[in-house]
């Protein structure tokens, strides 16, 4: 006896024909999913084992090893304060940031390139003059820019240089700055200490090699958001070196002064901007203050963030018994003679 077949209808057929096919791309779905899982564990089972290896050559579990020039570049106690007062929403800049400001540190030093001659009978007594310069330009290819007072002509930096030089002129570290306003350190009759503030391009490319040049030390107050990272690793030199002049400080929304926002900051704010900027530059030995503008907040952050020196738009000389912190600066003006120069410096 023959059975009959079940009749199917045309629209049942469709629907099983879809399921099957919905079926059959799950199940491919499934594997790739499947696939790309087992793919990534391997990949963390294969990095954590590069890790595990690195420590046990580094002796350390929890820390990558630090370089010579990382460990040199602040001080452990102020290293530990900037890792915590970083804001959230950079740490994915940190790094970069970080590598790029440390790149350098071998050549971004602070460093003496003389001997201190100064005795009891002879040395510095009328004050110490930090020189305050901006931007350099070409005469013979004047910039597009507008100048002011703040631009100092090649020509006539080469002249002072040489001039500072040949007149064995000695160059104080920002230590020795600093122990000399705090009474522990005599310095040469002849000392000077030269700075340039912005870190513009101006200077960096003009008046880096007229220092190189004659062997002069000098400072650049780096503003760490304007291509900081960039400045550092391009132009470390043996005889610049890069200070703070904020991370991002340079900028309006202050209510003293110029109008700087360093005043009115939140003290961990600014003491995390500040710390940013050492990441940047590398050095903790001194700091400008954007404008110029400071209060006794300012100065607290400052400490804070644990400078060794600060420098005003103050116009004097700095001289024992000045608060490190607070030094004033010798103002460098365009179409300045090289007699004025002579008579500002001695």
């Amino acid at each position: 006896m023959k059975h009959k077949r079940a009749y199917i209808s045309p629209k049942k057929h469709r629907y099983r024909r879809i399921s099957r096919m919905m079926l059959v791309v799950l199940i491919l779905l499934l594997a790739v999913l499947g696939g790309i899982f087992i793919k990534q564990k391997r990949e963390d089972d294969a990095q954590k084992a590069q890790e595990a290896k690195t420590a046990a050559q580094t002796g350390s579990d929890t820390e990558p090893a630090e370089t010579e020039s990382s460990t040199k570049s602040a001080e452990d106690a102020t290293q530990t304060v900037q890792e915590e007062q970083i804001p959230q929403e950079d740490a994915n800049s940190q790094q970069e940031e970080e590598d790029a400001g440390t790149a350098g540190t071998s050549v971004n030093k602070d460093i003496q390139t003389a001997q201190n001659t100064a005795t009891e009978e002879n040395h510095k007594t009328n004050g110490l003059a930090i020189c305050m310069y901006h931007y350099v330009y070409d005469k013979d290819h004047p910039p597009k820019d507008k100048l002011n007072s703040n631009f100092i002509e090649v020509h006539a930096l080469e002249e002072e240089l040489q001039y500072l030089t040949e007149n064995d002129y000695y160059f104080p570290t920002w230590e020795e700055v600093q122990k000399y306003v705090e009474g522990s350190l005599l310095l040469p009759e002849k000392s000077v200490v030269l700075t340039f503030d912005d870190g513009a391009y101006s200077f960096l490319d003009l008046g880096v090699p007229l220092f190189e040049k004659y062997q002069v030390p000098v400072t650049s107050f780096l503003i760490g958001n304007i291509d900081g990272k960039k400045k550092v690793k391009k132009y470390a030199s043996e005889y610049m070196t890069f200070q703070s002049h904020s991370y991002n400080m340079h900028r309006g929304g202050g209510n003293i002064g110029h109008g700087g926002i360093f005043p009115v900051m939140d003290h961990d704010e600014a003491v995390a901007d500040l710390q940013k900027s050492i990441k940047i530059g590398g050095n903790n030995d001194a700091f400008a203050y954007p404008y110029g503008d400071y209060n006794d907040n300012c100065v607290q952050a400052v400490k804070d963030a644990g400078f060794k020196c600060a420098v005003t738009t103050e116009y004097g000389r700095a001289k024992p018994g000045d608060h490190p912190l607070l030094l004033p600066r010798v103002r460098m003006s365009m179409g300045q003679s090289l007699e004025s120069f002579k008579k500002l410096v001695e």
